[in-house]
């Protein structure tokens, strides 16, 4: 009875607010204004018109709609996000603060995911689907990809490329398939929108570092300058431009992973490199034997306490792997716009970006498992661990003997340059008509190109681990020290290259006033589109040759080009309610054309309240790497049902898959459907909540290794002469199905006091289905591990969200962050759990000096560790931790000022 009573009392609490400020509150407030009278025009983007003491609210243009409106909320959800927002979340640059938004739920990986096909880069995946179908655009035009693509398939925008001090505001379009956008859109669109007509100079300098010794440090310098006034000069020219340092850090620096030794958690071992003989004649089967005495520096370990499960000596080798990479970055962006008339604008804009990313990959070592690839069969090679029979230090002189040893010292690094180039160019502008209303039209032409070089060093010589295990070896296994110039010849270098462009032509022309109806005005927009993209991976030049370990191919050469003409109808149907319909038609010239349309309705039965809902059919055509001429090379560590010796059966062995690039490839069909409202019961409250579901059918993906070998079907499975396999030959194919749908929300709440204005806001994502099929399966990742294996691998939490405190007073502006990060079951290999993470963030900003903003902060204040997940022991770099959701930084401390002049 008291729960229904509360309910009772909510409800005519808010009916109440609500019609109180329909009937009170101007227009203001509203989340739109009045439509204006068809043929009139349009307010100037610098101005608001008054007519007859109600403000006319301008008309501008938003992400995801190609009719600019006056609605504060449209067809689609979405999220504006503003310079001031960021730099009071205290992020350095735009990928962090993209990372710890809501819906970029699971799936993004950065530049510190230490076992990344795309070192140097940082992405963005929308709804925990891979990075891929999102679409990040600059000033609401397309730009080239990274040039590498993540999980060897994933093409992404580097957002590292963006120089933070030149972002107006970044738009988040989370409802996909918008028809305007094109095929890569499923998922959303993020708009990053530039600075423009600005004048005077900002001069910005920041330093930050962790509080624990030794490890993460930053210093950012920005300047952004700008002269001449659009309406009174008729130009403007905006430059920014940016530096910025951070020194890299290893997993010694942090306390959860600095000893390697994860034993005391669920399912945790020692993961240090561990080093042993094993007995003559049973290599790959043999037990381990420890070293008679262990060197100095390691230490016995036991069977039972190491991930290999086998006793040695083990050594601590936190230090030969990132958590963070050392970068420098230099980017800088010029931006000219000339007002060619009262009604027409040209721009030209050039962006230019390089990007240096330093990174530790761990040691280089030899086991029962280690292969090199042969170029001349296509397979691999197997690399021979038996320390020669004559070698002096082989502990059973006159016999072969086999070894697993990881060699200290050298760590295998990868140095990244990243080179990202941009220029673009184009005209709008606005005609009146007497009949068909006022017309906006624009033409926009530019280039864009990423060019990527990885040069990696202190990688194994297949000859030169020939010569220390062989029978002149001059290394002693047991006491490194003793040996100084033991491993000479063992290291060695290897590089390759990676280069992206996109050209565009986009040119498009709509009214927001076609002609009246009785409900309100007929809007219409229409635009064509032409792109020319292209793709090239190099292979690193050693790796291919065979001669360098490890095993790291993957080559793509492709290009094409994509044809796409779109239009936006809407229509007012009755007061406050109104119909949209768009459509796209895509043709690509390496497998033809696809029309997708979309549906959406919009009510608004009162100025505080809009709801909305759309239905739309898309596809996502397959990257460059997926259908065209592309072969990569991944190794493996499974079982071999089939293997010629049956005591090996059950013993994992490394295998090399090839996969080929399919020309034959249809594009994924998706669908998306989106319910949602905001409501604005009060000028200084806002709640808005949103149901989405998108449909993905036949996801492009690869077969399962494991499934591969129990079919053993010769001309997949590749074997010698003796039965062992050389290799396993696949395409991406046509799979299954993945369907995911989720809720999210967004709250603002202001509160004027005597003591400053509180504002309480935050956005909210919920996860409830994310079902992937596969092999005739289909398993709910959301809430667990289980797709850590799909090609966007990672954990997918239920929940993700960020609440904020703001507290304006007099020149201080304070603001206190909470963010949180759902649990999830670890059910991909191990049973368990992995726990929630909350982080605390607090930033301060103080303008009490002239022309001075002075800024500082504490991140992550109580130096949360992230959560321990068990497969990240044995995958990528040791963390014990899923990198695509967190970071292990710890407590960061920011100070920094800007002049403006």
């Amino acid at each position: 009875m008291k729960q229904k009573t509360l309910v009772s009392a909510i409800k005519k609490i808010l009916g109440a607010e609500i019609l109180l400020s329909a009937a009170f509150m101007t227009t203001a407030y509203a989340q739109s204004a009045p439509t204006p009278a068809s043929g009139a025009a349009a307010p100037t983007a610098a101005s608001a018109a008054s007519t007859g003491g109600v403000t006319q609210l301008q008309k501008v243009q938003v992400t995801g709609s190609l009719i600019r409106s006056s609605d504060k909320v449209g067809y689609n959800q979405v999220q504006t996000i503003t310079a001031a927002q960021i730099q009071a979340s205290g992020a350095v640059t735009v990928a962090d603060f993209m990372r710890d938004t809501a819906a970029n739920s699971a799936s993004s990986w950065g530049e510190s995911n230490p076992d990344s096909f795309a070192p140097g880069g940082a992405g963005i995946a929308l709804r925990g689907l891979s990075e891929k179908y999102t679409l990040v655009l600059i000033d609401g035009v397309r730009v080239a990809p990274y040039a590498f693509a993540v999980n060897l398939t994933d093409s992404f925008f580097d957002l590292n490329t963006i120089p933070l001090n030149m972002v107006d505001h970044i738009e988040i379009v989370k409802t996909g398939a918008v028809s305007q956008y094109g095929s890569d859109a499923i998922a959303g669109v993020v708009n990053i929108i530039t600075k423009k007509n600005f004048q005077g100079v900002t001069l910005d300098g920041s330093l930050g570092g962790a509080t624990n010794p030794g490890s993460l440090g930053t210093t950012k310098f920005g300047v952004t300058a700008g002269f001449g006034d659009l309406n009174s000069d008729r130009f403007n020219v905006t430059i920014g431009a940016s530096y910025f340092k951070q020194n890299g850090t290893t997993e010694a620096d942090r306390p959860n992973t600095s000893s390697q030794d994860f034993s005391n958690q669920a399912n945790g071992t020692i993961i240090s490199p561990v080093n042993y003989w094993e007995q003559p004649g049973t290599q790959g089967q043999g037990a381990g034997i420890p070293f008679g005495n262990c060197a100095p520096g390691q230490k016995l370990v036991s069977a039972s306490q190491t991930s290999a499960g086998n006793a040695g000596c083990a050594f601590n080798a936190a230090n030969s792997w990132s958590l963070d990479p050392t970068e420098e970055r230099a980017n800088v962006k010029v931006h000219a716009t000339f007002k060619l008339s009262d009604t027409t604008e040209a721009y030209a804009d050039l962006m230019e970006s390089r990007n240096t990313t330093t990174s530790f990959q761990g040691l280089g070592g030899i086991g029962d498992s280690t292969v090199a690839y042969n170029p001349a069969t296509g397979g691999v090679t197997q690399i021979s661990n038996l320390v020669a029979a004559g070698n002096q230090y082989n502990p059973n002189p006159g016999v072969a003997t086999p070894i697993t040893y990881t060699f200290p010292g050298a760590i295998d690094t990868i140095k990244t340059t990243s080179n990202y180039f941009r220029a673009a160019t184009g005209v709008k502008g606005s005609f009146s008509t007497p009949k068909v209303g006022d017309w906006d039209w624009g033409l926009d032409v530019s280039h864009s190109q990423s060019i990527v070089d990885n040069s990696e060093s202190n990688v194994l010589s297949v000859a030169g681990l020939a010569n220390v295990l062989g029978p002149n070896g001059q290394f002693n296994f047991a006491n490194p020290a003793s040996t100084p110039n033991g491993l000479a010849g063992l290291y060695t270098s290897d590089s390759d290259q990676a280069i992206s462009m996109l050209d565009t032509v986009d040119a498009h022309i709509s009214t927001a006033d076609l002609f009246s109806l009785p409900a309100g005005d007929v809007g219409f927009g229409i635009g064509t589109e032409f792109t020319h993209q292209s793709e090239y991976i190099g292979e690193y030049v050693n790796s291919s040759a065979g001669t360098t370990l490890p095993l790291d191919i993957q080559g793509v050469n492709g290009s094409r080009n994509v044809a796409a003409a779109y239009y936006q109808l809407d229509v007012p149907l009755l007061t406050g309610v109104s119909f949209s319909q768009s459509g796209r038609y895509d043709h690509y010239s390496d497998f033809g054309g696809a029309f997708s349309p979309r549906f959406a309705f919009r009510w608004q039965p009162i100025k505080q309240f809009t709801a909305y809902a759309s239905y739309s059919r898309g596809f996502r055509a397959p990257t460059l790497v997926e259908n065209s001429q592309s072969t990569s090379y991944a190794v493996q560590t499974t079982n071999d049902p089939f293997n010629p010796n049956p005591a090996l059966v059950n013993t994992p062995e490394t295998i090399l898959e090839k996969t080929a690039g399919n020309p034959n490839l249809q594009p994924e069909r998706t669908r998306n459907y989106n319910v949602g409202f905001e409501l604005s019961p009060t000028p200084t409250m806002d709640f808005g909540m949103d149901w989405y579901k998108i449909d993905i059918k036949n996801v492009i993906g690869s077969l399962q290794l494991p499934a591969l070998l129990a079919a053993n079907d010769p001309s997949v499975v590749v074997r010698d002469a003796t039965g062992n396999v050389q290799v396993v030959n696949t395409a991406y194919l046509n799979l299954g199905n993945l369907e995911t749908d989720g809720f999210e929300a967004t709250f603002r709440k202001a509160l004027p006091t005597t003591v400053g204005t509180f504002t309480l806001s935050g956005d909210l994502a919920y996860v409830w289905h994310f079902n992937v099929e596969s092999a005739g399966q289909t398993e709910n990742c959301a809430g667990n591990n289980l797709c850590l294996f799909q090609p966007f691998g990672a954990a997918f939490p239920r929940w993700k969200g960020n609440v904020d405190l703001a507290w304006n007073y007099r020149k201080f502006n304070t603001d206190l962050e909470y963010q949180y990060t759902g649990p999830y079951t670890a059910d991909a290999v191990f049973s368990g759990s992995v726990a929630s993470m909350s982080i605390f963030n607090l930033n301060v900003t103080y303008t009490g000096i002239k022309n001075w903003t002075i800024y500082g902060g504490i991140n992550n204040i109580f130096n949360r560790l992230p959560p321990y997940d068990a497969i990240w022991t044995l995958e990528n770099g040791n963390l014990g931790y899923d990198a695509s959701l967190y970071n292990d930084d710890g407590r960061i401390v920011q100070v920094g000022a800007s002049y403006h002049f």
